[in-house]
């Protein structure tokens, strides 16, 4: 049982790398939609997709692994700090931000324009609640 938790801590250090690792591109690549051409745009367009995807894909794995190392480590939540909570109230934040985001970018390459602050705003939440994340796991499971 104790190579299967690793495992899962693993998976869910390396979905945070993934997933963090996308929010930042994505909000680099953002200031350059308006900066280029329509061919150029439509090759950003993709590149964007995939950064969302591995974002979104990696918040899944974050949910899955990290529920599933607490329930098999810890027996569940009932003896965990109010440092966990702290993070446990981070992460919904970053979830609604990352979906905020990803609802964003959809309208923006459908062509709402406006869409683009919205989501440069959840890329801003997303790199803050992120940190905060990691901060308040360092002192719930150090």
């Amino acid at each position: 049982m104790h190579v299967f938790i690793n495992i899962l801590v693993f998976l869910h250090l390396a979905a945070l790398v993934f997933g963090m690792g996308a929010g930042i591109a994505l909000i680099r690549l953002g200031p350059y939609y308006g900066q280029v051409g329509e061919e150029a745009r439509a090759k950003l367009f993709i590149l964007g997709r995939t950064f969302g995807k591995t974002a979104n894909i990696s918040l899944v794995v974050l949910w899955v692994s990290g529920i599933l190392a607490v329930w098999l480590k810890y027996g569940g939540v009932g003896g965990l700090s109010g440092w966990f909570w702290a993070k446990m109230v981070l992460v919904v934040i970053l979830s609604g931000s990352i979906g905020m985001g990803s609802a964003a970018y959809r309208k923006f390459v459908a062509g709402d324009m406006g869409a683009s602050a919205r989501a440069a705003m959840a890329g801003r939440i997303n790199l803050v609640a992120g940190m905060g994340v990691i901060l308040c796991a360092v002192f719930a499971f150090a």
